[in-house]
């Protein structure tokens, strides 16, 4: 009876382990962020080098016509490589130091085929993670699988648009 007990109390705590784990990571994560190597261009940061003079310019021109009719930032990154960073982290890096309160940030990583939508604080209520999800799967993910990354980035931005 007593091995029985010891057992359970051991895989129990096995268990719980990797969730302790988890959230000691997240904690660590938060009081010290992920840095960030990309050097802000403006609301078009195009490190990957995808997009042509002419999709910077109309993203471009895009971002700043919503800038100035709700006041709120979009900004669009791309990052050759993200590293060993978690995206979810870095794209909060970028929204903290480029975007603020109100503003979203549309993180892609083409060569490591990861997107992400990272909200200020302002925006949380406006713009949830199952939103942002949403918008990453039905709209942007669609574009990127047929090779359009202009496509999906424009579109993903349209959609964010809509909802602020």
């Amino acid at each position: 009876m007593r091995l029985r007990l010891r057992l359970l109390v051991g895989a129990a705590i096995l268990c719980l382990l990797p969730s302790s784990l988890a959230v000691a990571q997240s904690e660590a994560a938060r009081h010290h962020p992920v840095p960030v190597p990309l050097a802000y261009t403006g609301p078009v940061t195009d490190a990957a080098q995808i997009l042509d003079s002419a999709q910077k310019a109309a993203l471009s021109s895009d971002l700043a016509g919503i800038a100035a009719r709700s006041r709120r930032r979009i900004v669009v990154a791309t990052a050759p490589r993200l590293g060993s960073a978690d995206i979810a982290e870095y794209a909060r890096n970028l929204v903290r130091l480029w975007a603020g309160d109100d503003g979203v940030v549309i993180l892609l990583a083409p060569n490591e085929r990861l997107v992400r939508i990272a909200v200020g604080s302002g925006l949380e209520r406006t713009l949830p993670d199952a939103v942002c999800r949403q918008i990453i799967d039905e709209v942007m993910l669609p574009e990127f699988r047929e090779g359009r990354l202009f496509e999906g980035l424009s579109h993903g931005v349209a959609a964010l648009n809509a909802r602020l």
